[in-house]
């Protein structure tokens, strides 16, 4: 098999890896706050958020690196009846649902998960505004019981029930880890490289789902080689590199306002983490991380990470180089992000 046709399969991998989306739609009364909620999922403000009426007359729909969020409107109104409900906003191509409530489970919110239910789809239950969960002399846990009651209740049958507060935080990552747990192979991947990461161990997942993408992404870089690497008898696709530094920075949450935050926060580790993605994101920086590597490992010894084709291309030093230095960036990436979450510093 030709290094061309090998080239040709790797580039359309990664135009796969691109394309893919999770769709997760959420449902539920007025007032619950699923935008918030979709907000506090992505980590920054895509949906409009309102105290004073439902913001959801119509399907809203936001997209966010491959994470696609569906506010649906009510089920069995009027406007929108139970008979076409799931043809009209296309049910049965979405990945995931949330029901979000903060009061009483509605009966409409019940019928529609049973609908969902029979069609076979995974539907998570999310008590929205715990912070806002009180009843004079009883304990929370005593009121997160006959929570998780009243909804097994309605629904018949025990289902998964989080707690989760936008405002101050509780339950956030147990939510994130739970929709990753009901997703299978790249959508999974997917969910946890773009998703918000409140926990260490969410960073952890979304570094090995990164890892995996960086692999193909250096692979492409090898197999459509144009730009010679000073100092060394190879060329790599440099647009396709910078385009990699791009998306993990967008993995972790790094764009160009929190990495001057970030550099400017007092404290040194912190400070020269944000310098050191900003330089190596621009294609001088890239340049000189290429330039780090060459020579310093040879392709031979990478060939275990990649993946059951385009083998003629790893061979090649361009992938080495490459895979390298994608490597070095997620490493900074990670820790930076890694060094935020410990001094909560918002990212």
């Amino acid at each position: 098999m030709s290094i061309d046709h090998h080239a040709d399969q790797i580039r359309r991998r990664l135009e796969e890896e691109k394309a893919r989306t999770v769709s997760v739609a959420l449902f539920g009364q007025p007032g619950a706050g699923k935008s918030s909620l979709i907000n506090k999922m992505v980590g920054r403000k895509v949906a409009e958020v309102g105290v004073e009426t439902d913001k959801t007359v119509e399907l809203a729909r936001y997209e966010v690196n491959g994470l696609q969020f569906v506010d649906l409107p009510g089920y069995g109104t009027q406007r929108f009846p139970k008979q076409g409900y799931a043809e009209r906003f296309g049910i049965r191509q979405m990945d995931l649902f949330l029901c979000v409530t903060s009061g009483k489970l509605h009966q409409a919110d019940t019928e529609l998960f049973r609908e969902l239910d029979a069609m076979g789809k995974v539907c998570l239950y999310v008590v929205n505004r715990h912070d806002e969960l009180w009843e004079d002399g009883v304990e929370v846990a005593e009121l997160e019981r006959r929570k998780r009651e009243d909804i097994s209740r309605h629904v018949g049958r025990c289902v998964p029930v989080l707690f989760t507060s936008c405002r101050t935080g509780t339950g956030l990552d147990a939510l994130q880890q739970l929709i990753a747990e009901n997703l299978e192979g790249a959508k999974r991947e997917r969910w946890l490289r773009n998703a918000k990461a409140y926990s260490g161990a969410f960073l952890d997942a979304k570094r090995a789902a990164c890892e995996k993408y960086v692999t193909t992404a250096a692979l492409a870089c090898a197999a459509n080689g144009l730009n010679p690497i000073p100092g060394a008898d190879v060329a790599v696709d440099l647009s396709i590199l910078l385009k990699l530094f791009a998306e993990i920075r967008e993995c972790y949450g790094l764009d160009d306002r929190r990495l001057d935050l970030l550099a400017r926060s007092g404290i040194p580790l912190v400070a020269q983490l944000a310098n050191n993605v900003v330089k190596y994101a621009a294609r001088e920086g890239a340049v000189l991380l290429l330039k780090r590597y060459v020579g310093r490992q040879t392709a031979k010894s990478l060939l275990r990470y990649v993946p059951g084709f385009g083998q003629a291309v790893a061979a090649g030093l361009g992938y080495a180089i490459t895979s390298n230095a994608g490597t070095a960036f997620l490493d900074d990436c990670h820790a930076l992000a890694g060094q935020a979450l410990q001094h909560h510093l918002g990212v």
